[in-house]
């Protein structure tokens, strides 16, 4: 009757299955694409955050943590042994044994390990800070991205249809001697010049639309209509001194390799601990087969002979060893990084400046050109010739802004501030 209770008592206590099969198709979600209103920036860095890939890895990875300090923080169970004799002679009656036993030396490394679980814990967290703060930027990119993109693709390709009329009545001039032959066929290079730009302009933008819709979790293919983004500032020197002043204390990534190794410290006390002998205590209860009762108490002593734990003891002290060469190494990475990436944010945004003053001056003369060739007063293979330089401009121009716009999105995550706004992002806490 007891074996039985207890028997009851551990199945009570077990955990039960629940099966959980794989979907069969992708499970994308289409509240997005049921909207016809443009999506803002704050919009989709909202959306990003819920759905990102990366987002939900993290999410997972902080799950299973919790559950590993969970594990951690368990007490270890008794053990309980039974054995009986039968005797072969007439007479005596049948022998058992009953040892309910504990490990006790397993709650001298229990603090450590919860400790260091705890740890782990906080690290994960962290790490899930870092990746929303790299998630909430890059979504702002991509955003302002797409916008640009779409803006330079409609125009390109209208600047390449009137390209492509300018040719052929160019071709019909020819036909007639009105031109000479250099004129038309300089027409049709500047056409099929526009056509590649045009081309190349789609599949940059088709990337770009791939790489949001992977991120916001919506399916390959979809266009998404996006609201013209704010203009990005630039960052204040004071902002960036004061976010490298704190970057230790403030950017989640540092703070994870902080939480790790003081896991790691935490397990290597936890294996200076298990070079202690094992020790098992237990108390018997039995009966010989002259139907005499007995009670007493057994011990048991692992002797740290020939193992004593040394090996684990190596392992822990040069994987801490290890992870602190990686703290330090990220911290000068961090520091090196924003030196390097404020100095070509300058060398960018000089060049950009230049391309801009360049496509203004274009303009201008495009205007004027336009202008003159409505009077009559200027060629037709003159105007299409300042029209096809004015779009290379603007190309160049664009291209430029979206390296500046990458280096600042990457000098916004690297000191911890927002890309949209340059407000400081919120204090990471484990």
């Amino acid at each position: 009757m007891p074996l039985a209770c207890v028997a009851l008592l551990l199945v009570g206590g077990c955990a039960g299955y629940v099966p959980r099969p794989l979907p069969e198709a992708p499970q994308w979600s289409s509240d997005s694409e049921s909207t016809s209103a443009p999506l803002t920036v704050d919009q989709v860095v909202s959306r990003a955050l819920e759905f990102s890939p990366e987002v939900r890895r993290a999410e997972r990875d902080v799950d299973i943590a919790k559950a590993k300090s969970y594990a951690d923080g368990l007490l270890p169970d008794p053990t309980l042994n039974f054995s009986t004799d039968r005797p072969g002679a007439a007479g005596y009656v049948p022998a058992f044994m009953v040892e309910l036993g504990y490990e006790v030396s397993a709650l001298v490394d229990r603090p450590a390990k919860k400790r260091a679980a705890n740890a782990f814990l906080d690290g994960k967290r962290l790490a899930l800070e870092w990746t929303r703060w790299q998630v909430a930027n890059q979504a702002y990119a991509l955003y302002v991205q797409n916008v640009s993109l779409t803006s330079l693709e409609d125009e390109t390709s209208q600047r390449t249809a009137h390209q492509r009329d300018v040719a052929n009545r160019m071709d019909i001039a020819l036909e007639h001697a009105y031109v000479t032959r250099d004129a038309a066929m300089l027409a049709q290079t500047r056409y099929r010049d526009s056509e590649l730009a045009l081309s190349a302009l789609r599949q940059e933008h088709l990337k770009a639309m791939q790489e949001l819709n992977t991120l916001l979790g919506i399916r390959p293919g979809t266009r998404l209509a996006l609201a013209a983004p704010p203009e990005p500032t630039d960052i204040p020197q004071d902002v960036i001194a004061q976010a490298l002043a704190d970057l230790a204390k403030h950017r989640p990534d540092l703070l994870a390799l902080r939480a790790g190794y003081d896991e790691q410290d935490e397990r290597y006390r936890a294996a200076l601990l298990g070079q202690f002998p094992k020790l098992d205590i237990g108390v018997t209860r039995g009966r010989d087969t002259s139907a005499i009762y007995t009670t007493g108490l057994s011990v048991s002593v692992t002797l740290p002979l020939f193992n004593g734990n040394r090996g684990n003891i190596a392992i822990e002290k040069a994987t801490r060893e290890s992870l602190y060469d990686d703290y330090v190494q990220r911290l000068d990475d961090a520091y090196s990084a924003v030196d390097g990436i404020t100095a070509e944010l300058g060398v960018l945004q000089g060049q950009l400046h230049t391309s801009r003053a360049s496509e203004y001056a274009l303009k201008t003369s495009l205007e004027k050109a336009r202008h003159a060739f409505e009077q009559g007063n200027l060629a037709l293979p003159a105007f299409a010739d300042i029209e096809s330089q004015y779009l290379a401009q603007r190309i160049a121009s664009e291209k430029l802004e979206g390296q500046v716009l990458q280096q600042h999105v990457a000098l916004c995550t690297l000191i911890g501030v927002s890309a949209i706004d340059d407000e400081p992002l919120p204090q990471a806490r484990p």
